[in-house]
């Protein structure tokens, strides 16, 4: 569905915005058609470096705070886990620092739409996840609308995209920085590798911490 219908149906609509690639694109396609649409940013505490510079250069944004910090979650819950393991499939991090944040603000704001990044080039599970929903859905336990503008772009276009458009970006991306997100993220395959080229100390940390060495044993 394009942008400009989706909108057309909605009164009070955001981009979820994490200063990665996809969602600086999403920003930009949106405010083509509305500039006035906010960017919504949850602030885990533990970005990195280059997405908090890059956010200070965001205009009309929100900036939402969690409740519990990363490593109070830790400390509770344990490191984060693959998706779909264990007896959750969303982490209590991710729950503590995104989702309960986000659902709050929706709830006292009265949005209606919240646009996202999310593509299915990023992982098997968003791949069929929007092959059943789509990119346009209503989503019951948020009470709210979402729209993934982007779901069937490779990273070639969306890299294409900044290009053409000369658009402001996250420089981690030419420092080697692979994903943006939470730094010491442990729920994807390939953390331990990624850690180990763009913070060596902050693996280090993780792993002296003495946190479940079975939890930690993950390729990569």
């Amino acid at each position: 569905m394009e942008i400009e219908a989706v909108l057309s149906k909605h009164k009070h609509p955001v981009v979820a915005f994490s200063g990665g690639k996809d969602s600086t694109v999403v920003l930009d396609l949106v405010r083509k058609i509305d500039s006035h649409i906010p960017a919504v940013f949850c602030d885990t505490g533990v970005e990195a470096k280059s997405t908090y510079e890059y956010m200070d250069r965001v205009d009309n944004k929100v900036v939402l705070k969690p409740r519990k910090t990363f490593w109070e979650c830790v400390d509770e819950y344990g490191m984060p886990q693959l998706k779909g393991k264990g007896s959750t499939r969303v982490n209590h991090c991710c729950e503590w620092l995104k989702d309960k944040p986000m659902k709050e603000f929706i709830k006292k704001e009265g949005i209606d739409l919240v646009f996202t990044g999310l593509t299915s080039a990023e992982s098997r599970q968003r791949m069929m996840f929007l092959k059943h929903y789509g990119s346009y859905m209503f989503v019951k336990s948020w009470n709210v609308w979402k729209c993934h503008p982007i779901s069937n772009w490779i990273p070639d276009q969306v890299w294409k995209y900044i290009r053409d458009n000369k658009l402001d970006y996250n420089n981690g991306y030419d420092n080697g920085m692979v994903r943006c997100g939470c730094q010491p993220c442990t729920a994807y395959c390939s953390w331990k590798k990624r850690m180990a080229n763009e913070n060596p100390k902050l693996l280090a940390y993780v792993l002296q911490r003495g946190f479940n060495q079975d939890q930690l044993k993950i390729e990569g």
